[in-house]
């Protein structure tokens, strides 16, 4: 288990630490690798084994509330449960000091599962099938180890290395929580694409996951999702219907094997979708020759499919003020990017074609669907959702109310011009966005 340090005469702490020492006596911080909610992460170096981490600190001033402290504990004590799986991302220490809490964890060079959809295209069936099998191996360890991720998604899936037999890396347990066998979850958590539909309808168990999973391998075979729209707002409607196609110009060469076991993981009656363990069993992930364990060995890099056409924002998070009552298209919430705040602009759908689009594959006559990115829409939570320590709302940035009378919408709407701001699309595209808006 990683161990946990504190500062010497530490005035006010977050962890129930004993033994004292900072990160600053053994690692030297390097260069910034990403930013979160609450901090940055950066690469981190052994002061005198050379070996590389990643360290993800975490700003102490931006934890406003009791709750947001609780979060971060739940998210530290989950890794911590899950770590020493060899697809989850190794948590190897952590270290509070006055202004911030630093998570020592194992550099995944290899960059995003994401990253290799957006850069080379689908999977081959072989290729989807070794991932596949590793991801689900690690989604049944959690939910055995009474934990649900709520938030499975090809950015969230890491590669360990730049080798082509990289292992995968199930990462960012922000939203992730525990969950009592026969007791359901009631925080509408999640990503758009993968987001389950009885997440939609506030009340769901670990079977979610299976359902974000089954989404993923649909990506992995065809490069775009099997549920999406050009709003939110749409792409709830659609997941709602679970109107599940395969069209022939991308299916045909897929298995009736992998289609059938895609339709028994987006199955919207949970008690008729397939569990973890049945999905490992099925034909599909058990056949020999599909799911060779020399796989990995394989060339990833040289992938079957043409280049993509999708582009991708930095995640934006925000938090529904209060349970739904009626219409999941227009909650009130709060909202603030990663980087900045982000004023309300409007943009047709058309240019937000333009722009970007959500299809990893640029083939077969597949319109471009337009690309949002990663959203995560959290509400207070039930204390069931939680270890009893640990309170009651997960991931909840920002307070009630901050910004109000705002739709989710609006939100794409703002993403995709703030992409388009980075890049030198026309001006007719970006000529409404306001001059604080900068990358």
């Amino acid at each position: 288990m990683a161990a946990c340090y504190r500062a010497e005469n530490l005035s006010d702490t977050i962890l129930d630490s004993v033994e004292t020492a900072t990160i600053h006596d053994r690692y030297v911080l390097g260069k910034q690798l990403g930013l979160g909610q609450f901090g940055v992460i950066r690469e981190c170096v052994h002061r005198f084994t050379g070996e590389v981490f990643a360290c993800k600190s975490i700003a102490k001033d931006r934890l406003v509330t009791q709750d947001d402290a609780n979060s971060i504990k739940l998210e530290i004590e989950i890794m911590m449960k899950l770590s020493g799986h060899p697809n989850v991302v190794d948590l190897k220490a952590v270290y509070e000091e006055e202004e911030y809490v630093h998570l020592l964890m194992e550099l995944c060079a290899g960059g995003e599962l994401f990253d290799r959809l957006e850069k080379n295209g689908r999977f081959s069936e072989c290729e989807a099938g070794a991932i596949f099998k590793h991801l689900m191996q690690v989604v049944m360890y959690c939910h055995d180890k009474g934990v649900v991720h709520r938030d499975l998604k090809p950015e969230n899936i890491l590669l360990a290395t730049n080798s082509s037999s990289s292992p995968i890396k199930l990462a960012d347990f922000g939203l992730a929580t525990y969950i009592t066998p026969g007791k359901c979850l009631n925080g509408m958590v999640g990503s758009p694409f993968y987001i389950a539909p009885e997440v939609l309808g506030g009340s769901y168990d670990e079977a979610a996951d299976v359902w974000s999973a089954g989404v993923i391998l649909y990506i992995l075979l065809s490069g775009i999702p099997p549920f999406w729209g050009k709003t939110k707002s749409r792409i709830f409607d659609a997941v709602r219907a679970a109107d599940l196609r395969f069209p022939a110009n991308l299916w045909d060469s897929v298995s009736d094997s992998a289609k059938e076991l895609i339709r028994n993981m987006l199955c919207r009656d949970t008690s008729k979708r397939l569990t973890p363990r049945q999905v490992l069993d099925h034909p599909w992930v058990t056949d020999s020759i599909l799911l060779s364990d020399d796989f990995l060995r394989n060339e990833l890099n040289e992938l079957s499919c043409c280049s993509s056409l999708m582009a991708r924002d930095q995640d934006i998070s925000f938090g529904v003020g209060g349970p739904i009552i009626s219409d999941v298209q227009s909650p009130c919430f709060t909202c603030k990017s990663s980087f900045s705040s982000i004023p309300s602009i409007s943009l047709s759908p058309e240019a937000a074609a333009a722009a970007v689009g959500f299809s990893f594959s640029c083939s077969h006559g597949v319109p471009p669907i337009p690309s949002f990115p990663s959203f995560t829409f959290s509400q207070p939570s039930s204390s069931k959702e939680m270890s009893n320590k640990y309170g009651s709302r997960r991931n909840h940035t920002f307070s009630v109310g901050e910004v109000e009378h705002k739709h989710v919408d609006a939100i794409g709407a703002e993403s995709v011009i703030r992409w388009a701001s980075c890049t030198n699309l026309p001006t007719t595209t970006t000529a409404s966005l306001r001059s604080s808006l900068v990358c």
